[in-house]
């Protein structure tokens, strides 16, 4: 007795009819009928009665029915739980995240995951650059992400990780709303400012961007470290100071800081995914691995995670 005679036998006990069960399956009858015939002799009894009108089950076949029905979708539901953990769609996913990364890249990364993986359990740790690295390094984490300082991706982090951009953006100047500020600034205007800078052990690599930024700028910026990207422009918006910060800042600035472009070409600011290189990844990982790389960025974890690539047509 196998699957397939299975669901030919509740095929015609459904339809109470051969000839329109193999209808229902695309068979044509005679080899329906054969494998009915082989199920009732493996196993000694009697399913149908056969009559002009179709069949009727017998009282083993009526218990076979309940029996079938079971197992079957079991067997389905067994196949679905093993296809959806093999796409990535079901298991347990650790995402370290530095707070600055959280109002930016992390919400349409994870509606996108979130999604088609809605039966993932994600957890998250949200801490340091230097302790989302420690997270992943650790195996407390199981990707990891961070703005990478001006060296870019592979600065900072050790050759245990791999690391990707996902995400590139320019640095901007955060003002008072009330300033009276030219739509394009340069940096060096705002020497003599106190400049709301990041605490390293907390923003990683945005404090270097930002300490780069007035040094190409030709000064040593006036730093007064905050912990909390909010608490910066919270700050700048109370007149204490200003900021250099990633442009996706705009959408914590309410009615009192503003963005200006900086005229001088600074190094942008590159978001990076991190992930234990020696490790082979979880289906869940590389399901978001490959959503985080949806990007026009350049891939760096190895062709394991490439986007396709488009087909072309050729004209003749």
């Amino acid at each position: 007795m196998d699957l397939r005679q299975l669901r030919y036998f509740l095929a015609v006990a459904e339809e109470r009819s051969v000839t329109r069960a193999a209808t229902r399956l695309h068979l044509t009858q005679p080899p329906l009928s054969a494998q009915l015939a082989r199920l009732e002799h493996e196993l000694g009894v009697a399913l149908f009665v056969r009559h002009r009108r179709g069949v009727d089950l017998t009282e083993a076949g009526r218990q076979l029915v309940d029996h079938a029905r079971k197992l079957l979708t079991d067997v389905d539901a067994a196949a679905d739980a093993v296809r959806h953990t093999g796409q990535g769609r079901r298991g347990q996913l650790t995402l370290a995240f530095v707070p600055a990364v959280a109002w930016s890249v992390l919400p349409p990364l994870l509606r996108a995951f979130h999604a088609g993986s809605s039966d993932v359990d994600l957890r998250f740790l949200e801490a340091g650059t230097d302790a989302v690295a420690e997270h992943v390094r650790a195996g407390r984490a199981d990707v990891g992400l961070v703005h990478l300082p001006p060296g870019g991706a592979a600065s900072g982090v050790g050759p245990d990780l791999d690391v990707a951009v996902v995400r590139r953006e320019p640095l901007v100047a955060v003002l008072p709303a009330d300033r009276d500020a030219p739509e394009r600034i340069d940096l060096a205007t705002l020497a003599n400012e106190p400049f709301l800078g990041p605490a390293r052990e907390v923003w990683g690599g945005l404090g270097t961007h930002l300490v780069g930024a007035c040094r190409l700028s030709g000064f040593e910026p006036r730093l007064r470290e905050v912990d909390l990207v909010q608490t910066a422009v919270a700050l700048v918006g109370a007149g204490l100071g200003v900021s250099v910060l990633p442009a996706s800042v705009q959408r914590l600035c309410g009615p009192d800081a503003v963005t200006r472009t900086l005229t001088r070409h600074v190094p942008v600011v590159e978001t990076g995914v991190l992930r234990r290189r020696a490790d082979a990844p979880s289906p869940p990982v590389q399901r978001f691995l490959r959503l985080a790389l949806d990007t026009p960025e350049p891939d760096a974890l190895g062709p394991a995670y490439a986007r396709p690539t488009p087909s072309r047509t050729h004209l003749r």
